[in-house]
């Protein structure tokens, strides 16, 4: 009887171990699938002989500077007379030169045969990239090299694919190489994280393919799911760009607080949408018949753009797969993760928010796409906010006990695709997520473990969260209530200076709508990377849902800045 009862815990404890091993030690191949044009194209993109003709190559744009100086030269010194636009109607003639083999025909098709790099799982692993190509061809860098170091380069993979394409014939050309990544590792299912168009990719893979077990997660960085209006502007040649945004975001990809703003004049930056506007015309004729900008476009202006660009009968394919993207895909958006999610596929959205459009429109964004057509959820315009007493619209997650609101008041998650597994990220812009430190973390326990099954899974990782880009300078929340929220169990704000190099001396610390008031902090010095509490004095209102707005104002390399954060009073 012993020797049974010592058998089965034998087998017992092998098999707990087995369960814990294999949980530790999870190797179920990535796919990273990239966003609009982060991946090579060009005429006969092979492993060793290759026309690339996007991303520029040097040699091109130097040899294009060079057959044209004489133009450019004269142009340049138009500049002192304010002739922008020629300027750049003319570079805008030069790349539609140099990029002229990118045209499509009508019906979507190419002269040329453009190729993305080879959709050959032996060839566009990480490993195989790093070590053959020197990362050449490694779209979404950053988060692929840094999530193979953590599992492995071999079985870490990128969905090499032709920008020109709608997104229904890449979900088919990506069910085909998820299919060659599985008979190439042995492995039963994949794990898939996009950016960008990428997520329009894989969410026309689940619509297109319901029937498919393949995916076992699949983590989309802000996702174009349902476009961006962006493509209306880019179309039709019309851009208006907003100036303090647009400046912040190079400081942004800088990941530097490099105050680019002091060195340029607001009352010439119209120029630059007269520049900007003129070299997008020169432009238009190359893409304007690309599957891929009519997927990309919004449902609000697919209509107009494919009445003003699109012949009926020439450009019938174009618009025979669009109006499905646009008429059935979209719309069931909220349909098709839930199935997923039924069917066990962990499915998360990454957004962020907080900027304006940067192509014009007025709409809360991560500087291109609408937070509102990337997660479906509620979100006021631009600088504006829901009123105080707010209460979500609870059309797909009526729970009481959850609060989907943000707390700068300005999105309801509560009506979003996916309430329960939505993350929103201020202030971080589209693409720049790789110098975001708590995005990076976020995207790789979503990916890589089972830790966070949802927004309330970890305290670290709230539905709402704040870049911590170095060039947002600083960050702030209160000491006992969760990220952006205030209370009266709160007693400090904890101010903390995200540089590593600087100090920042912090000057002042103001609530607006509070009969709250903050220690005297004029003398307070915050070491890098080192934080601060400051006190403060009053009562918080016994309310709920009531915007105020933190101000710090705080000298960094003898630049003064100032950061203003909303916060919602929750006190009931």
């Amino acid at each position: 009887m012993k020797r049974i009862i010592c058998f089965m815990l034998s087998v017992v404890l092998v098999f707990s171990c087995c369960i814990i091993v294999s949980a530790a030690e999870d190797d179920t191949p990535v796919i990273f699938v990239p966003g609009f044009i982060e991946t090579i194209m060009g005429v006969n993109v092979d492993e060793y002989n290759e026309e690339q003709l996007w991303p520029f190559t040097v040699q091109t744009v130097v040899g294009k500077i060079a057959s044209d100086s004489p133009a450019l030269i004269t142009l340049l010194a138009g500049l002192i007379f304010g002739n922008f636009d020629k300027l750049g109607a003319r570079l805008g003639k030069d790349a539609e030169e140099v990029l002229h083999k990118l045209t499509c025909n009508p019906d979507g098709s190419s002269d040329y045969g453009i190729e993305s790099f080879p959709q050959d799982p032996e060839l566009c692993n990480v490993g195989y990239l790093s070590k053959h190509k020197s990362g050449k061809y490694l779209a979404m860098a950053a988060i692929a090299e840094d999530v193979a170091s953590k599992t492995d380069p071999d079985r870490t993979f990128v969905f090499c694919y032709n920008s020109q394409l709608d997104s229904l014939e890449l979900a088919s050309q990506l069910r085909s190489f998820i299919r060659s990544v599985k008979e190439y590792t042995g492995s039963g299912k994949v794990r898939l994280c996009s950016h960008s168009y990428g997520g329009q990719i894989i969410a026309a893979y689940f619509y297109r393919y319901p029937e498919d077990r393949d995916i076992k997660k699949a983590v989309m960085i802000y996702p174009a799911l349902a476009g961006t209006d962006a493509i209306k502007y880019i179309l039709e040649a019309d851009a208006d760009v907003p100036f303090d945004d647009i400046l912040v975001f190079v400081e942004n990809l800088l990941s530097s607080p490099t105050e680019i703003e002091k060195l340029c004049r607001k009352d010439l930056f119209h120029y630059i949408n007269e520049f900007a506007s003129s070299g997008l015309a020169e432009l238009a004729g190359m893409w304007r018949y690309w599957g891929s900008m009519y997927s990309l476009c919004s449902n609000e202006y697919y209509e107009l753009l494919k009445e003003e660009f699109l012949d009926p009968v020439e450009s019938a394919p174009i618009k025979e797969a669009n109006d499905i993207i646009h008429y059935d895909m979209i719309p069931n958006l909220r349909r098709i993760f839930e199935n997923c999610q039924s069917e066990g596929i962990d499915v998360s959205i990454i957004s962020g928010s907080g900027i304006q459009e940067c192509l014009g429109g007025d709409d809360n964004t991560d500087v291109l796409l609408p937070v509102k057509l990337v997660t479906g959820a509620s979100c006021t315009k631009y600088g504006e906010h829901f009123c105080d007493g707010y209460e979500a619209k609870g059309s797909v997650c009526s729970n009481a006990k959850h609060n989907h609101v943000s707390p700068a008041m300005n999105i309801d998650a509560s009506t979003a695709f996916l309430p329960e597994n939505t993350w929103f990220v201020e202030g971080v812009f589209h693409g720049a997520y790789p110098n975001q430190d708590y995005t990076m973390t976020l995207i790789e326990k979503l990916l890589l473990t089972d830790d966070i099954e949802d927004v309330y899974s970890d305290p670290g990782y709230p539905q709402f969260g704040f870049s911590d880009n170095i060039n947002m300078g600083i960050s702030f929340s209160f000491d006992e209530s969760k990220a952006g929220f205030i209370s009266s169990d709160d007693n400090c704000l904890i101010i903390k200076n995200l540089n590593d190099i600087a100090p920042v001396k912090i000057l002042s610390v103001t609530a607006s709508g509070l009969d709250i008031k903050f220690d005297a902090v004029k003398t307070t010095v915050i070491l890098p990377g080192k934080s601060v509490k400051i006190k403060f004095s009053g009562s918080v209102p016994e309310v709920k849902a009531k915007l105020t707005e933190i101000s710090v104002k705080y000298v960094e390399r003898a630049s003064v800045n100032t950061l203003k954060r909303g916060f919602t009073v929750d006190n009931l």
